[in-house]
């Protein structure tokens, strides 16, 4: 058997899994005619690839004569590893916060406990993440609920899949003040803003109305060093870094707890709408409560975090 066959095989197998992840036992399958029109590859190829998912003990199925073939058995497990037998890139934040250590730890062990090889891509700004997923440059990308809604609703081709609950993304926002006397925003202000965060820029945006400040671009993890170093008067940022990192001397208020806070604190798993393959596995096998209960270890010290 030549390796061209043995690798068009592979890559039916990978489509095939990745389609039946899509049933449930009970359902009518596809027909080999079907699959040979969808995959545009010989009768007999498809039949391969069929024969050897079921020999893997990935299904079980039953004619019903004109009715069709119908699964009576199916393991998921197993078609993950063959529709996603190869490494996956995901990407997140940059893991600068514990809550954001135990949840890209979670991640990992998750995907370790299915026998799925991940490699996680810590890219800064949600922006730059949704983009990665609309190009399908990545598979998956962790990021707000908060960036994730507003995206989808602009067009962007995605789909949330996990929905991990309130503060697991962050604890939530603070206004930051380089002067200790200082409790709002006033005319005259250098403001930071990070432009790559449809969070913080729409907090900013916010928190800035009606007020004539000069507004400074920059990636929100500088803010707090820009503050100390008398480059800005203030910016908003993740309280969790500051709280980790016991910075206690800063000058901050917390930022109302409304709605937009709300999702902004929720950390949700994105896909392209086009990947039922990696959509199937968040929703069938991903063990959430598992992912956050490692993210609580973590942020314990209970728990050596592994990303």
């Amino acid at each position: 058997m030549s390796n061209k066959f043995l690798k068009k095989k592979g890559v039916i197998i990978n489509h095939l899994a990745s389609d039946l992840l899509q049933l449930k036992k009970g359902d009518r399958m596809p027909s080999i005619t079907e699959y040979q029109s969808e995959y545009d590859v010989a009768r007999g190829t498809v039949q391969n690839a069929l024969n050897y998912l079921k020999t893997e003990g990935a299904l079980v199925t039953k004619s019903h004569g004109h009715l069709g073939t119908f699964i009576e058995e199916i393991d998921y497990t197993i078609l993950q590893e063959y529709a996603l037998s190869e490494a996956i890139l995901g990407t997140m934040t940059l893991p600068y916060s514990r809550l954001y250590e135990g949840l890209a730890t979670g991640i990992y062990e998750e995907f370790k406990e299915h026998n799925i090889k991940l490699n996680l891509a810590y890219i800064r700004g949600s922006k730059e993440r949704v983009r990665s997923i609309s190009t399908k440059t990545y598979r998956f990308a962790v990021v707000s609920k908060f960036a994730a809604k507003r995206v989808i609703q602009q067009g962007e081709p995605l789909e949330i899949v996990i929905d991990f609950g309130k503060q697991t993304y962050l604890s939530g926002h603070v206004l930051l003040f380089a002067n200790r006397h200082n409790n709002s925003i006033e005319d005259g202000m250098k403001v930071a803003i990070d432009y790559s965060s449809l969070d913080q820029q729409m907090l900013t945006n916010e928190s800035i109305q009606n007020k004539q400040v000069e507004l400074v671009e920059m990636p929100g993890h500088q803010i707090i060093h820009s503050l100390k170093s008398g480059q800005i008067d203030a910016g908003i940022w993740n309280f969790d870094e500051i709280r980790d990192k016991n910075y206690e001397e800063l000058n901050y208020i917390t930022l109302d707890n409304n709605q937009l806070e709300e999702e902004m604190s929720t950390s949700v798993i994105v896909c392209h709408q086009d990947d039922t393959s990696m959509e199937a596995f968040f929703n069938k096998s991903f063990d959430m409560k598992r992912a956050l209960d490692i993210q609580t270890q973590v942020g314990d010290g209970t728990m050596v975090p592994r990303y």
